[in-house]
């Protein structure tokens, strides 16, 4: 018990999830001065193996929402491949972020969830691991997309924050609890969960801590290849296929009973889970990638609005004419 309140308040005395809340804070790998740097050369794609019965409503569950439709998704990914992410700010402390105009979502995850790979893909650039050791950075780190010299309404800020789990120390928690609690800038922290592992007592946590705080959140399914495509490089049989479909819709229905148990019981939660792999081509694309980048530009109000096609008039023809 004595582990669990380190990341609580001193004044908070009352039970709440703070005062539940275990030492989960560590960072994933960063350079040694907490700096995330990027190469300049993103990793080529494999070549195109199609996998024609896995369809993009297989990895997402939607609940209260509605699919994003083709050209959204397109728009998602124009907007993140246009340009290359900038870097903005590192921040241990929440009184030493910068403050902007920019809407910011936010990335939370088990330290061995897969969540710098994942911005990696997101934001089309790798990042320089020059540190194994866990625990050693202890930094926030913010980027741009969409273009560092904007500083409004067409620009999302993505903030890398540090994992939770092993090495984790309850200082860095706690600026992150004011993180949440504070910026008015964050429109939602994403969550991400381990597609094979599921929701972990750590995970239903950061939860809580979320409706403590009032945060809107959305879950991720991290590494849904790993449920997929697990046990061989061989793209598996029909039935194989629709068997782990049917798993990884499971877990993710799983999900919703702890997100969102009634449809009266919170609106923080989006009614929705995505699954995503930061590693695997599934016919020409990364799998689920754009939906997540959809489901960022949505959180920020930056997604594409349907257009209406024009059309040329047409000369209109008199009835009588038509028959004379």
């Amino acid at each position: 018990m004595q582990i669990l309140r380190q990341l609580a308040p001193p004044k908070c005395t009352r039970t709440s999830p703070l005062n539940l809340l275990p030492r989960l804070f560590t960072t994933s790998s960063r350079s040694h001065d907490g700096i995330v740097r990027y190469d300049r050369v993103p990793p080529k794609p494999p070549p195109r193996v199609d996998t024609p019965q896995l369809l993009p409503h297989h990895l997402s569950y939607h609940w209260d929402t509605t699919p994003p439709t083709k050209d959204q998704l397109l728009h998602a990914s124009k907007f993140f491949k246009f340009r290359p992410p900038t870097f903005l700010w590192s921040a241990a402390e929440f009184k030493k972020m910068d403050f902007g105009d920019s809407p910011e979502v936010c990335f939370l995850g088990r330290s061995n969830v897969g969540k710098s790979s994942l911005l990696n893909t997101l934001l089309c650039k790798r990042i320089a691991h020059t540190s194994s050791k866990p625990g050693r950075t202890k930094l926030m780190n913010a980027f741009a997309v969409g273009g560092a010299e904007d500083n409004g309404k067409n620009r999302l800020v993505v903030l890398d924050m540090p994992g939770y789990g092993k090495g984790g120390r309850s200082e860095w928690g706690t600026e992150i609890l004011k993180y949440l609690g504070k910026r008015r800038q964050l429109k939602r922290a994403f969550l991400l969960l381990d597609a094979s592992h599921g929701i972990k007592k750590s995970d239903k946590q950061i939860i809580e801590l979320f409706k403590e705080r009032s945060v809107p959140y959305q879950i991720i399914f991290a590494k849904a290849d790993r449920i997929l495509f697990v046990g061989s490089r061989r793209e598996p049989g029909k039935w194989v296929m629709q068997n782990r479909i049917n798993q990884l819709r499971k877990a993710m229905e799983a999900v919703k009973d702890i997100v969102q148990p009634s449809p009266e019981d919170d609106v923080l939660g989006v009614g929705e889970v995505l699954a995503c792999s930061s590693e695997r081509w599934v016919n020409g694309e990364r799998m689920g990638i754009d939906a997540v980048r959809f489901a960022m530009l949505q959180a920020a109000d930056l997604q594409s609005e349907r257009r209406t096609r024009l059309v040329r008039p047409v000369e209109t023809i008199p009835f009588e004419e038509i028959y004379k």
